[in-house]
């Protein structure tokens, strides 16, 4: 025979366990949209006019070699200086984000992240010259990991897929 202090532990037990499964559940659905809100924000200045412009900017400098790049766009040139850095570092801390598992890489793939892809491809022998000559082996390691991830998801929806040539740079165009 069950008495009534047994039926109120069993309903103790089972409303703690009801809480704490609802806890857990609200936990996971704040993190997601914790996750989702930092994405979007992320995103919010890579796709703002502003972000556009800087990018299509970025994309369109050219230069010889290393030293060319400096003179033309380095400490000597403080508006250029701002926006190619200002993008690096942009997709740098988006490349963290997705590194740490804070941002799904196929969630940033479409919401326009893929763009990554061309700045590297254009990028590379740069940003391994200033490894080299100054700021170490993980100087934006975040943003080449993007760019990786990037690829591999473009690789995934398109097979066929290659990095259209005005996007390679070679610096005796």
């Amino acid at each position: 025979m069950v008495d009534v202090q047994t039926i109120g532990v069993l309903v103790t037990a089972a409303s703690v366990s009801v809480a704490v499964i609802y806890y857990m559940f609200t936990l996971r659905i704040n993190m997601k949209a914790r996750e989702m809100e930092t994405c979007r924000l992320a995103m919010s200045d890579m796709s703002s006019q502003t972000g556009l412009n800087r990018y299509a900017t970025v994309m369109t400098l050219e230069w010889k070699d290393y030293d060319d790049f400096n003179q033309k766009y380095g400490y000597s040139n403080p508006e250029m200086f701002g926006k190619w850095c200002s993008q690096f570092f942009m997709l740098e801390s988006m490349g963290v984000l997705v590194k740490s598992g804070v941002a799904p890489a196929e969630t940033m793939y479409y919401l326009g992240c893929y763009g990554v892809i061309y700045l590297w491809e254009k990028y590379k022998g740069i940003i391994q010259s200033r490894r080299d000559a100054a700021w170490g082996q993980d100087y934006m390691v975040n943003l080449e990991y993007l760019a990786g991830e990037m690829m591999k998801i473009k690789a995934i929806h398109d097979p066929s897929y290659s990095i259209p040539e005005p996007f390679r740079y070679s610096p005796n165009k």
